[in-house]
């Protein structure tokens, strides 16, 4: 009700002309799709008007004034390290107005040690060569290099690397904007206590024409198996310069994402990547630029595409690289050993359930425990039935279990489909993971949740109430990414991981908070916990986004994680505050 208000004082406020194409469109969608679709629609509407209000808000509360700006210039000048940074930008036949506005980003930055090298790629038209005239005389900081001829945007920004001098080099497109705080933020970020990173990045926005701010995305702290899905980096990106070259720098062979394959390579010898959860950067929509729509650059995710290829050859996983989504999304299929591992799924069912399973077994694998070819469960299927794996196990406790591969399934829960063993064991078999959860599905076919997360104190399941089909706060819906936790319906885990973590904790009863506990434990312990969508289980619905613990589980978890509890480093700080849910 509070959308279609909202969506109702939206509708009045507009121009009489807006107003009539809007009750054109609803009167269109009831026509074609019914009157709940059409309200539906404007419910959606009224949303997004709360959310670009929030933002706005957001970005006044958050943008630094005049004054802050100077504080923050008194501020670097007590900065324990002072690194000069170099920002490179190529640069081919860009539109003066955003060249200039570029620029004038660059020289308002409150952090003074900057070098900016434009690498001119053979520029032909004369508006962008008088502008790159202009913009060189307008600093000694700035240098511009022209090539002899165009050689794609990779050779230009080795040409502008070539003239680098600064310890760090920053990425910047020749039509998007900094934020003035944005090098200060960074260098603010160097400055911390702790090891210096090696590479950095922060969030971002994006600019319409008209200079409004919109499509804010927070990001998550270091996720690299969301990074092996989409180049969720981005802007700004800064690393070392020695570092840039050692990996090779840019690559010819990768134009169009050729920042996905530089990262992909940085990641690999970075000792540490710092994330600064504060938007310092513009993507500005112009027309045919990727910020404009995901598709506008196909070149891009074919480009993107091959460097994941390549990343995968290169650390010798074998695993494909599959299309999913936008342009930009991608699912890594790793393919599974030839001699698959025995996998022990252990239903936390009744025992009579279990007994009833166990009606006509069969030997697996040479294991003690036998395979229960009948166990069946709602709905009147075997779990064999849904099952496609070729060794699998199924147990009452842990105990019993003689596979290398757990899979925990709460009370009530079942697969949806024959492979949702293998796209979570494909997983867990990846070195470095401790955990891996399914996409939860209640009863109706709605998400109960993707993995979970933490906000002040409190744990929330995220994508809920969503449909399967929703992609889910930048791709958050379609990408195999990181999170802190996992719902208690699913848990996947290496058996090694599960003894030295020593299992469940037993004064936790409840099966969220076991989940929850462990999850936490396994993090600390410097194992990933993935969650993916092409696996999706069934399990009782959940009335409330929120995670309900009963009072004892609930002391006792913020007793021992209180600090974690806090703050989740795969739930940016800013996404509540800015009216967004990271999974709508």
């Amino acid at each position: 009700m509070r959308d279609l208000l909202r969506a109702w004082r939206s509708f009045r406020s507009r121009p009489a002309p807006e107003r009539a194409r809007l009750l054109r469109r609803v009167v269109s969608d009831a026509r074609a799709h019914g009157v709940t679709a059409a309200l539906a629609r404007v419910r959606q509407d009224g949303a997004a008007d709360r959310q670009r209000d929030a933002y706005a808000d957001w970005c006044r509360e958050h943008t630094p004034d005049a004054a802050a700006l100077a504080r923050m210039r008194e501020a670097s000048a007590r900065f324990t390290y002072q690194p000069l940074i170099t920002i490179i930008t190529p640069v081919y036949n860009t539109d003066p107005q955003w060249l200039d506005a570029c620029a004038d980003s660059v020289i308002a930055q409150a952090y003074p040690h900057w070098q900016w090298s434009i690498g001119n790629d053979g520029s032909t038209k004369p508006a962008t060569l008088e502008s790159l005239g202009r913009i060189a005389a307008r600093d000694p900081r700035i240098i511009v290099t022209d090539a002899d001829k165009n050689g794609g945007i990779a050779a230009a920004s080795n040409l502008a690397l070539s003239r680098a001098q600064g310890e760090y080099v920053a990425l910047m497109d020749s039509d998007d904007a900094l934020l003035p705080h944005a090098l200060f933020r960074m260098v603010e970020q160097l400055n911390a206590a702790g090891e210096r990173a090696d590479v950095l990045y922060s969030d971002e926005d994006k600019l319409d024409l008209d200079g409004t701010r919109c499509e804010a995305y927070f990001k998550p702290d270091w996720s690299p198996d969301l990074f092996l899905s989409n180049m969720f980096v981005c802007h700004l990106l800064m690393a070392r310069r020695a570092l840039i070259h050692d990996v090779g720098a840019f690559r010819t062979a990768f134009d169009f994402s050729q920042d996905y394959d530089l990262m992909l390579r940085l990641s690999e010898r970075a000792n540490r990547i710092d994330h600064v959860a504060d938007i310092l950067y513009h993507w500005r929509k112009v027309p045919q630029s990727g910020a404009t729509v995901g598709d506008a650059k196909p070149a891009a995710h074919i480009a993107g595409r091959a460097a994941l290829q390549d990343a995968l050859d290169r650390r010798g996983i074998d695993g494909d690289i599959v299309d999913v989504g936008p342009a930009g999304f991608y699912r890594v299929k790793y393919r599974a050993p030839d001699s698959s591992p025995l996998v022990s799924v252990i239903v936390t069912g009744s025992p009579s359930t279990l007994r009833r399973a166990q009606g006509r077994p069969e030997q697996s694998r040479g294991a003690t425990s036998l395979r229960t070819s009948g166990r069946r469960e709602a709905g009147g299927e075997s779990l064999d039935d849904v099952t496609a794996w070729p060794h699998v196990e199924y147990v009452g406790s842990a105990k019993e279990a003689n596979g290398s591969i757990l899979v925990f399934l709460g009370n009530g829960v079942r697969p949806s489909s024959p492979d949702w063993l293998d796209a979570l064991v494909e997983l867990a078999l990846q070195p470095g993971v401790g955990i891996v959860g399914p996409r939860v599905l209640d009863a109706h076919g709605r998400i109960r949740d993707l993995g979970l997360y933490f906000e002040r104190g409190t744990t929330f399941r995220a994508l809920h109430g969503l449909s399967p089909l929703h992609g889910g706060y930048f791709g958050s819906g379609i990408a195999i990414h990181n999170v802190s936790a996992v719902s208690g319906a699913c848990v996947v885990t290496p058996r090694v991981v599960w003894e030295s973590m020593g299992g469940w904790a037993d004064d936790l009863t409840n099966e969220d908070a076991r989940a929850v506990d462990y999850a936490l434990r396994v993090h600390q312990a410097g194992h990933r916990i993935v969650v993916t969508p092409w696996s999706s289980v069934v399990a009782p619905a959940s009335s409330s986004r929120e995670v309900e613990f009963d009072v004892l589980d609930n002391r006792r978890l913020h007793a021992k994680w209180a600090r974690a509890l806090q703050r989740d480093p795969f739930h940016n700080v800013h996404l509540s505050a800015a009216g967004v849910h990271p999974t709508s």
